[in-house]
């Protein structure tokens, strides 16, 4: 019976291919985009999903309008 191949030089090998890898995966739609992230408390995160679930919208649709508000509050262009 020949032994099989170990998962975890397997595992280390595909690592090491993809961190030497030029090409990584991009959504055609998140070209040219930046990522804004916040730590908040798991209560605000659970009422923000119910919005977000309540509403019928992703919670980076409402993220976006909640930018918008703000810009808006302090007289800025609404660009998101």
């Amino acid at each position: 019976m020949s032994q099989r191949p170990s998962l975890a030089e397997n595992m280390s090998q595909t690592v090491a291919r993809r961190a030497d890898s030029p090409y990584q995966y991009h959504a055609s739609t998140r070209v040219g985009m930046k990522k804004l992230t916040a730590v908040i408390t798991p209560e605000a995160w659970v009422q923000f999903r119910q919005l977000a679930l309540e509403e019928g919208v992703t919670g980076e649709l409402l993220l976006a309008e909640s930018i918008n508000d703000l810009f808006g509050k302090y007289d800025k262009p609404r660009i998101v």
